[in-house]
């Protein structure tokens, strides 16, 4: 799916942009930035911008509202990606305290997980349900999930009894679920039928002994099931991430159960839900070739890659050379190397971050205005544009705040990052770097103070 820039207002914006600043010159930044002129129009050759793909590192995932489970695999196509796989952890708050179940006789415990709306990775997102199957895995958590503890998607939790192994489906988050007549948003229901989830619903409805306290507090409740973790069947051939909603009131546990009281049956249920009090952390995890992260100086590519996989950091190692300037305009240009496959789709937006003092990646301030000014990335840009309907691709973005503070010498280091808008995005792209053909560009119009 390629997607085209024709919003009016961007290109307003961008004509407005280059004209701004009256007594400004444009210039490519270069290996040497010696004013010699007022009129001198700089140029630039291809080290003015240094590329470098780099492992991301884990970002806090806790209490996300959405999360991703899945796996893919493609070590021996053309990009050599490598593997990736999500999945998450949660527990569950109690719908109500004090429940009690007398004479209830056990049907099912189902846990259901809503959809995102946005479509799935590792299928043609138009293909509804998926051509490909899907075996995930749920097991029973041994260890606390603390709230408010800001994990991160490195995070790993211990795990103990499999509440079910290879549950099979065709993801579909289109399709809506008809249950007993009733139409339900579109959501996935996997049955906890497995030995220890049996054993499980039956303690939930006849609680014995030391067991019989964890209807009475959500904290006793989490004490005792600390929940469970949601995972690809380590083996299987999965090649999709399917993303969900964490804090849906579809995503929950369910457990039905019959009420015999008075010679009846009657059925009931008791839901144990993901909002409020529960908490929830996705992680991934990557297998990476070397090619991808060696940075030879014969390089003409760098890649980005979701899920924290791969950032693209860009070194500006002699902006700060141009001295006591006003940046007017600062655009960069980016071309796209390998666009991907209808399977595995390109971002629709690469989001530019700076480091801080604490090695957190935050956006830059060109994006925090846009998001402040408008509500969206427009006025920064970041989106995957084609060129005049060529088959030729490219990210344009506009970091002039960002290059001020660079030139000023108030940032970490001279260099921003490239990533997809959110670890959750399962999403990658090939890029080239100042090696390659078409190699990326940083276009400034700026305006030399008077006596600098």
């Amino acid at each position: 799916m390629k997607y085209k820039l024709k919003s009016l207002l961007y290109s307003f914006l961008a004509v407005g942009l280059f004209f701004a600043g009256g007594c400004s010159k444009s210039s490519q930044l270069g290996l040497s930035l010696v004013e010699e002129s007022q009129s001198e129009i700089l140029t630039s050759d291809s080290t003015s911008l240094v590329f470098n793909t780099i492992k991301a590192e884990p970002t806090e995932t806790f209490n996300r509202a959405q999360m991703v489970c899945g796996s893919f695999s493609d070590l021996n196509s053309l990009g050599e990606w490598g593997e990736s796989s999500a999945s998450f952890y949660m527990n569950f708050r109690l719908t109500s305290t004090g429940a009690t179940f007398p004479n209830a006789v056990f049907d099912s415990l189902v846990l259901t997980l809503a959809y995102d709306n946005y479509g799935h990775y590792g299928e043609l997102l138009t293909d509804k349900p998926t051509t490909a199957i899907q075996s995930w895995d749920v097991l029973r958590l041994s260890e606390d999930i603390i709230e408010n503890e800001p994990y991160k998607s490195d995070a790993v939790f211990s795990t103990s009894e499999v509440l079910k192994s290879g549950f099979l489906f065709y993801p579909n988050d289109t399709a809506v679920v008809n249950l007993n007549g009733t139409d339900l948003v579109p959501h996935i229901r996997i049955k906890l039928d497995d030995p220890d989830a049996l054993n499980l619903a039956e303690t939930f409805l006849h609680p014995q002994g030391a067991d019989t306290s964890i209807f009475e507090s959500n904290s006793n409740f989490k004490d005792w099931f600390k929940g469970v973790h949601v995972r690809p069947t380590p083996g299987a051939n999965n090649n999709t991430a399917v993303r969900l909603l964490s804090k849906d009131p579809m995503t929950k546990l369910i457990l039905y159960y019959s009420d015999t009281s008075n010679g009846g049956s009657t059925q009931n249920t008791f839901e144990f839900l993901t909002n409020e009090d529960a908490e929830i952390v996705s992680s991934f995890s990557h297998v990476h070739p070397t090619l991808l992260t060696d940075n030879l100086p014969t390089d003409t590519v760098v890649f980005v890659q979701g899920l924290d996989g791969l950032h693209t950091k860009i070194d500006f190692p002699y902006v700060q050379n141009l001295g006591d300037v006003i940046i007017n305009k600062a655009e960069l240009v980016i071309m796209v190397a390998d666009s991907g496959t209808k399977d595995f789709p390109e971002p629709i937006v690469l989001m530019a971050k700076i480091k801080d003092s604490d090695g957190v990646l935050n956006y830059i301030k060109d994006v925090n205005t846009s998001l402040n000014n408008v509500g969206s990335y427009l006025l920064f840009g970041g989106f995957f544009e084609e060129i005049n309907d060529t088959k030729t691709y490219l990210y344009r973005m506009h970091i002039a705040e960002q290059m001020q503070s660079i030139v000023d010498g108030v940032t970490l280091e001279p260099a921003i990052y490239l990533t997809t808008p959110s670890a959750l995005d399962p999403e990658r792209i090939k890029l080239i770097n100042h090696n390659g053909v078409n190699k990326a560009v940083l276009y400034l119009t700026y305006t030399k103070l008077q006596g600098s």
